[in-house]
């Protein structure tokens, strides 16, 4: 059973990360939100954050966030915001 999926994170200027993830965790103006493979479709609202994803290998990414939007669906989540970027930390 498939157990990744592809998440993209695009800003008006670029596309800040674009891999296939097992594991999204979104902040959201209610919390944060995990997302696996097969999520059920979701539109939400991102709220500026750290956005944490962990890699097919198990490392964790974080990307910084302003505030957008997410989409979930067809295997897929794709985050669109004001401004992103991948953390050093």
């Amino acid at each position: 059973m498939e157990s990744i999926f592809r998440l993209s994170v695009v800003t008006s200027e670029a596309t800040v990360f674009d891999e296939q993830v097992s594991y999204v965790n979104l902040p959201t103006p209610f919390g944060s939100v995990g997302i696996l493979a097969r999520h059920a479709p979701m539109l939400c609202a991102v709220e500026k954050g750290i956005l944490r994803c962990t890699l097919e290998s198990g490392e964790t990414v974080r990307v910084l966030v302003g505030g957008g939007v997410a989409s979930v669906a067809d295997n897929e989540c794709t985050v669109l915001v004001a401004n992103g970027k991948i953390s050093e930390e």
